[in-house]
């Protein structure tokens, strides 16, 4: 997959501001670069290629679920969100990841809110990037001990 945005470094022109939040050899998941939302948007990611969910082996299946409410929680508590939001596609690189991205309660609601939010808004400062997978990582170590 030398093409493929996740699985080549080579072709991961962005690597996760602060590097990554887990790595587990199964997952992987990461602060998104800074350009591609607000902080405390995290991207998590199969470490296989894999396109969805329908393919995972066992141990991609019996594990999504807890690495999935590891970040929603770390995430909620660091930002202080309503809630977090979860959205994949794969369409640029069809590989499995899936957006998490801190919601707080106003106008904007569902697909308008990831519209704005992901799309027209310039995305985050670097540092503050940074900043935020630091305190993220900080979180997720304590829940893990």
């Amino acid at each position: 997959m030398d093409t493929c945005w996740f699985c080549s470094e080579e072709a991961r022109t962005e690597p996760a501001p602060g590097g990554w939040l887990i790595d587990d050899g199964v997952w992987r998941a990461g602060h998104a670069p800074a350009a591609y939302g607000p902080p405390g948007t995290v991207i998590l990611e199969a470490r296989r290629h894999v396109l969805d969910p329908s393919v995972f082996n066992d141990t991609e299946a019996a594990t999504y679920s807890h690495a999935l409410g590891r970040l929603t929680a770390a995430i909620r508590e660091v930002t202080g969100c309503d809630r977090v939001y979860q959205w994949a596609t794969m369409d640029r690189f069809p590989h499995f990841h899936v957006w998490l991205i801190p919601w707080w309660e106003g106008p904007l609601r569902g697909p308008r809110f990831l519209v704005a939010t992901l799309v027209d808004e310039p995305g985050c400062d670097p540092a503050e990037a940074e900043r935020m997978a630091g305190l993220l990582r900080a979180r997720l170590a304590r829940s893990a001990s």
